[in-house]
């Protein structure tokens, strides 16, 4: 039975890595850590493409590496090439699906862990003896916190982070205070300022990247930060929701979007904002309950532990 040790995720000065929370998370659990080994900077291109030759592999010890798929090599540097790599794969496109795959054959993998339960189901299909496991992407949720009752908040709409232009376009009334967080597809918000907004905002747009960038996503639908966001800051979600989002709470907490009629809509929610303060407080109390990585590193540990690795 291999013991399982996880490694610190890269940090790259002056950047936040999301991957970190579930690490830290790990920790807080009791799992186990091994001190990471990555390259100078100058080596980091190297790092990045080029395989590093395959080590006698312990027989004692796995690591779980945090990754991208894209950089699945460089985020599991140089592990791979002395230990069972069990990877946790965020952002696994079909663009990296070859990454992924040439990653797998060439390293043996056994285990994955997925945040698109889409992706891991492809995966399963490809490599049937794989013990693979899908789990929602959660949220460090201090920062987050609510502005009060939606009706008293004082703008209307914010939409940030991807944008929304191929799938809908509103043309509403100077009235409504419409917020965009971002200018010329540049994010314009300091964390803190997000924080406030989302606080003090009314609704939230919220559509996966299968909709906002579907050549790119190939049709896979994830649940993002950004839906935890806006339900952690008490604000109504409209868009789409993820069917994972669905399964995960048992009903939808998204109003899906009308896009053929997408401002009649809109001024039609706002009219009658306070009527969603239900759906907004039940929507909090399950992204408390769901959005935090404890719930998610949980499931990882039982699922490793019920594939014979020590944790």
């Amino acid at each position: 039975m291999k013991v399982v040790k996880a490694v610190a995720p890269y940090h790259h000065p002056g950047f936040l890595n999301f991957k970190t929370v579930p690490y830290e998370e790990w920790k807080k659990c009791g799992g186990q850590i091994a001190k990471p080994h990555y390259p100078w900077r100058v080596f980091h291109r190297l790092a990045f493409n080029c395989y590093l030759p395959s080590l006698r592999k312990d027989r004692h010890e796995a690591r779980l590496r945090f990754v991208q798929g894209s950089t699945i090599l460089f985020d599991s540097f140089p592990d791979y090439c002395r230990y069972e790599v069990i990877p946790f794969i965020w952002d696994c496109w079909p663009s990296s699906f070859q990454t992924v795959e040439t990653f797998f054959i060439r390293n043996q993998v056994k285990t994955a862990i997925f945040t698109s339960s889409q992706a891991a189901k492809i995966m399963k299909e490809r490599f049937p003896s794989m013990n693979i496991l899908a789990i929602t992407e959660g949220i460090d949720e201090s920062g987050y916190f609510s502005g009060g009752p939606i009706k008293y908040r004082k703008n209307d709409i914010l939409e940030y982070g991807r944008e929304i232009d191929n799938v809908v376009k509103y043309n509403l009334p100077d009235t409504v205070r419409y917020i965009h967080g971002k200018v010329n597809g540049r994010n314009v918000f300091t964390s803190q300022q997000l924080f406030e907004s989302l606080a003090h905002t009314k609704i939230v747009l919220a559509f996966p990247k299968s909709m906002t960038d579907p050549e790119e996503s190939g049709g896979i639908e994830t649940l993002t930060q950004r839906y935890w966001e806006g339900m952690l800051s008490g604000a109504l979600l409209v868009g789409h929701a993820p069917k994972e989002l669905v399964d995960l709470f048992g009903y939808n907490p998204v109003i899906e979007a009308k896009l053929d009629n997408c401002n009649a809509q809109m001024m039609e929610i706002l009219e009658h904002i306070g009527g969603y303060q239900p759906l907004v407080d039940k929507n909090k109390e399950m992204a408390l309950k769901y959005g935090k990585w404890n719930h998610s590193i949980q499931l990882v540990v039982e699922f490793l532990q019920n594939n014979k690795y020590k944790v």
